[in-house]
């Protein structure tokens, strides 16, 4: 079963509009929740007024932060985010209060006809702005939201001896989710407690804040997590409050309630991917080895830390880029500011530095006179090397088999030698970049990293497969339909994987960091295994009698002879030894790898750029669904592409510019490019069958291969992403004028 192409197991559903998302959902007594947002970027909370809303009809609730039974606190991983504003709003788009009424245009008037007295606050729009002295305090405690640092070697000395020195600053944007169905959520009070219906990524996180702002504990609270259509991130945290307003507005009206975001409430006030200022110098000797590396990052967390914790460290511990670096040093901040919170998205802080970090790269590779895939293999990581965070890398690093496979199947020698006619404003470009991504949550993470499952084989031979992972459009349920197959010797047609649900499976953490199929496909293989091994002696008592020994028969036999054919599998993420204060240490238990060649075509007149191809040569472990890897990385191609060119999330004194898909501008078909894929199939010791992930790796080169190949087609470095037509057509014009 493992590798083979295949068609996804929830394709038909979705394709023929049987799946059930939130939306889709009627239950008796249903009421429907608008959330009031707050339309000033900073202020004081002095009054809010709600009697003209109350009034209205159909109303059975307005719903504000002194109705909360528990904490008004939804914060994921550091206290201090409010559920409802209880006294100070921080953002446009925070939530002041929750209007409930029998008909959804009845919660929408009610909504518009609360008002609010606020004492306006002076606020901070930028990383810059923030940490400068004297700044406006988001906080109270300051404007530094989190801090970390990497330090190996002595930098200093080798930057002084290093033949070479390259120096450049990085700025990447914001980048919205714009996944297919808006945030939404069904909560319906139940004996005992309340069950959610979600659009999720993370049950248990759900769960735990509900059961919080409740007051309940977590048995009280069940999530059931509905067809999701599309997460890429914004649907790890963000849930948790959407959830947690209609259970509010559930718990104070006795009756189940209905939230959907519409498209442009869903784009104010949920989380972007954090935009970054990062600095970047890199030291080497005259043959090319790299000697040192000096990385400053800065990101803008937006209002509030939601997991920008996490992210910011694993945007420290990638920075130096995948090389072997005796000497790191790196400096990573986070800054408060009164915008919209940055959050998880797709490759979690990978994505920005690797703008950095790759065309750090490309400029030595200038500076030397050196062919910038040849630069990147001599200096890859590989087996038996020091990771920049000290670690070896004990086992499965094939960088440079990835770098061999783009480089040879673009044409990347032939290519490079092409040049624009005379007179033609068309200018291509060509450009590599290279990634690694530590698989799972690591070292800071490491007290969620474990997953659950629960395998039921009937007696008619069919299989239920419950797991603690989420389907988000990734395809998690083919893939764990395929290991069950596998370990149990079954049809694929046999197995069906149930909805998430925290009534199943124990709390599994996050679908997130690529880890569903390497933690959920691990407890998976575990229970399977485990009713494998009560099945065969039933199957050898079945040989040994001449009877057929089919998958049923046998499921049949064992049936009548008691046999327990229900198990749990549970799967922990190997421990860690990570040094906070030095940054060193083991930061993931394993590393994935991928190089992607972008080939562009830039118009020097309007400043258009075009992605024309794409070659993505992705270590993968092993494929467990062959079909799938190819679609993950052909979407995460795309997105990335948005996200280099033209995904412009604009703010005006904190102020969104871009709150419609009229105004922010995702990728179609057309803008999508030719992509080749190059699969590096090196199994991993501790993989189901192999595998690790690539959700996240998809994404992560792309956008800085994009720019690379547009510096190479204008002949200079261009530093700054999205590649609009404007900023294109301003730097060819600057440079122009000189």
């Amino acid at each position: 079963m493992i590798g083979r192409p295949g068609p996804r197991l929830d394709a038909h559903t979705k394709a023929t509009g049987k799946a059930i998302y939130v939306d889709d959902l009627r239950v008796a007594g249903l009421l429907y929740a608008r959330p009031v947002l707050a339309r000033v970027p900073h202020a004081r909370l002095r009054a809010l007024h709600t009697e003209r809303a109350r009034a209205l009809p159909g109303v059975r609730a307005v719903v504000t932060a002194a109705a909360v039974p528990g904490k008004n606190d939804i914060g994921v991983i550091q206290a201090g985010h409010p559920l409802l504003v209880a006294d100070r709003v921080r953002y446009v788009g925070e939530v002041l209060a929750l209007c409930v009424a029998e008909e959804p245009g009845q919660a929408r008037a009610a909504a518009a006809a609360v008002t609010a007295d606020l004492e306006p606050l002076p606020g901070v729009f930028g990383i810059e702005e923030a940490l400068a002295d004297g700044a406006p305090l988001v906080h109270e405690a300051g404007n530094v939201a989190v801090q970390f640092r990497v330090r190996k070697g002595d930098t200093t000395q080798a930057l002084q001896r290093a033949d070479v020195v390259v120096e450049r600053t990085f700025r990447t944007g914001a980048q919205e989710h714009a996944y297919l169905e808006t945030l939404g959520a069904v909560v319906q009070p139940v004996a005992g407690g309340v069950l959610i219906y979600g659009s999720l990524q993370c049950p248990y996180y759900v769960q735990k804040g509900v059961a919080g702002v409740l007051g309940t504990p977590y048995s009280a609270v069940r999530v059931v997590q509905l067809t999701t259509g599309g997460g890429f991130g914004g649907k790890e945290d963000v849930p948790s409050e959407i959830c947690a307003m209609a259970a509010l507005g559930a718990h104070v009206t006795g009756r189940p309630v209905k939230l959907v975001l519409d498209r442009e409430e869903d784009i104010l006030r949920t989380s972007k991917r954090h935009p970054m200022i990062i600095r970047y110098r890199l030291g080497a000797a005259r043959d090319g080895r790299f000697l040192a590396a000096e990385v400053d990052i800065r990101g803008d967390c937006g209002a509030y830390a939601t997991v920008s914790p996490v992210v910011l460290w694993r945007a420290a511990v990638h920075g130096p880029g995948p090389y072997v670096i005796p000497h790191v040093k790196v400096d990573c901040v986070g800054a408060y500011t009164n915008l919209p919170p940055s959050g998880a998205f797709r490759g979690f802080g990978a994505p920005q530095v690797a703008v950095a970090h790759e065309g750090i790269v490309d400029d030595l590779a200038r500076a030397l006179g050196r062919d910038p895939i040849d630069l990147r293999l001599q200096n890859a990581l590989h087996v038996g090397a020091e990771l920049p965070t000290g670690a070896p890398l004990e086992e499965s690093a094939p960088l440079r088999e990835t770098l061999e496979g783009a480089r040879d199947r673009c044409g990347w020698a032939e290519k490079r030698t092409v040049r624009p006619r005379a007179g033609d404003p068309r200018r291509r470009g060509l450009g590599g970049a290279c990634m690694h991504y530590g698989v799972s949550l690591g070292a800071k993470g490491w007290h969620l990293d474990a997953s659950g499952a629960l395998v039921q084989v009937h007696q008619d031979g069919s299989v239920t497969v419950a797991i603690g992972g989420t389907e988000i459009g990734q395809g998690a349920k083919t893939a764990m339909a395929l290991i069950a197959a596998e370990a149990l010797g079954c049809a694929v047609d046999q197995v069906q994987v149930v909805d998430t649900d925290t009534a199943l499976v124990a709390d599994s953490g996050p679908t997130v960091a690529s880890r569903t199929t390497v933690m959920s496909g691990n407890a998976v293989l575990a229970a399977c295994r485990t009713i494998a091994a009560r099945l065969e002696p039933v199957r050898a008592e079945l040989g040994a009698a001449g009877r057929p020994a089919e998958f049923r028969d046998v499921t049949h036999a064992a049936y009548a002879r008691n046999v327990d054919l229900a198990a749990t599998g549970w799967w922990v993420a190997p421990p860690s030894t990570f040094d906070d204060e030095t940054g060193l240490g083991t930061a993931y238990f394993v590393y994935a790898f991928a190089t992607h060649i972008a080939e562009v075509e830039v118009d020097t007149r309007t400043g258009e750029v075009r992605v024309l191809r794409m070659t993505c040569a992705h270590d993968i472990g092993r494929a467990i669904n062959r079909d799938g890897v190819e679609a993950q990385v052909e979407g995460g191609v795309l997105q990335g592409v948005g996200y280099a060119r033209y995904e412009d999330f604009r703010t005006v004194q904190g102020r969104v510019l871009t709150s419609t898909l009229t105004t922010y501008l995702v990728p179609t078909a057309a803008d999508a490019p030719e992509v080749d894929l190059v699969l590096v199939e090196e199994p991993w010791s501790k993989g189901p069958y192999g595998a690790k992930g690539i959700g996240e790796p998809a994404i992560i080169p792309a956008a800085a291969a994009i720019l690379n190949a547009v510096s190479d087609a204008l002949g200079f470095p261009v530093s700054e992403i999205p590649l609009t037509p404007e900023r294109v057509w301003r730097l060819l014009r600057a440079r122009e004028a000189g």
